[in-house]
């Protein structure tokens, strides 16, 4: 990365936490230090109590919705992966033909942004696509037989053919493009732009079918828009979202914004890379089928395999 873009992602970062101001990212920041569920962070004694009954009834008071309090992970597996790909999507899937486990990724950087197709067990590259110089690839997301492609600030979104990567198609976007997931329940993308702004979109047109706002509370009670939101993922219903610049993960309730829960991956950076604020967490795939988490970061060496345990204490957790 050069030096220009080294700095552009800095005064982006500046920009972003200036929006909330120094008092409320001070209160983001504190809020992500802790895994417990965002209801009980920063709330007086009676609302804790209402937060705790809620919390045991496992419902979202807002939409009734039943959500875990909890969502804890076990480390199950580590596999060893290339670390030429600065990770912006990344996506799980059984491949129809071959009833391989794959991972499709996108990787960033202006020169070397790529898409990949990656068989999970080996980590042997299937299949590979190369943008442009022009472009910054971003996050990306899986509908049926296509794949759904961002670009930093080139405010497109690129449609490939699952099966020969060709393009297919291109949308139009204003503003920048960081992650993207696709919501198998509601037929619907989420797309993240490093605000606190969640776009919801119809697959077929790209257009914006409406939007929500990323929150938790603060030691008032009042609601704070969480910036940063990179790389998304679905997860049992939930919208999950690395935070651009920490190794926190947090859970959304996509109908509120409502944060449910952060949760802190410190444990798995690279010891190499625990000082470089460029080579982060930033990596979420989900295999609903086996209750499976996949986590990375730019330029790992390693992906990370969790099982997904809901509301239940793990004996090795994050």
């Amino acid at each position: 990365m050069t030096s220009e873009l080294r700095t552009t992602r800095r005064e982006m970062l500046k920009r972003s936490v200036a929006t909330v101001g120094a008092a409320a990212f001070a209160g983001v920041c504190s809020i992500l230090s802790d895994g417990r569920a965002a209801i009980a962070f920063g709330q007086t004694t009676t609302q804790k109590k209402a937060a705790a009954n809620s919390a045991k009834k496992g419902t979202d008071a807002a939409t009734k919705r039943e959500f875990p309090a909890r969502f804890d992970l076990k480390l199950t597996k580590r596999r060893a992966r290339a670390t030429d790909s600065y990770t912006q999507g990344l996506v799980f899937e059984i491949d129809a033909e071959t009833g391989r486990e794959i991972l499709y990724e996108s990787g960033g950087q202006y020169g070397k942004s790529k898409l990949r197709k990656i068989d999970l067990e080996t980590g042997k590259i299937l299949q590979e696509y190369r943008f442009s110089k022009r472009y910054f690839a971003e996050g990306i997301a899986v509908v049926d037989d296509r794949i759904f492609a961002l670009t930093w600030r080139e405010r497109a979104c690129f449609v490939f053919d699952k099966k020969t990567f060709e393009k297919l198609d291109e949308f139009r976007y204003s503003g920048e493009g960081w992650g993207l997931a696709f919501d198998a329940a509601t037929k619907t993308l989420a797309m993240s732009d490093g605000a606190s702004k969640i776009r919801v979109l119809d697959p077929t047109t790209f257009r914006q079918t409406r939007t929500f706002d990323v929150f938790y509370l603060d030691a008032n009670g009042r609601k704070r828009k969480l910036v940063n939101l990179n790389e998304l993922e679905f997860v049992g219903g939930e919208l999950w979202a690395n935070v651009y610049q920490t190794n926190k993960i947090v859970r959304i309730d996509p109908a509120t914004g409502r944060v449910l829960q952060a949760i802190d991956f410190s444990k798995i950076v690279p010891e190499s890379l625990r000082e470089s604020w460029e080579y982060v967490l930033n990596g979420i795939a989900f295999d609903g089928a086996k209750n499976r988490l996949f986590i990375t970061g730019k330029c790992w060496p390693t992906l990370f395999e969790y099982s997904a345990i809901p509301g239940k204490t793990a004996s090795k957790l994050v």
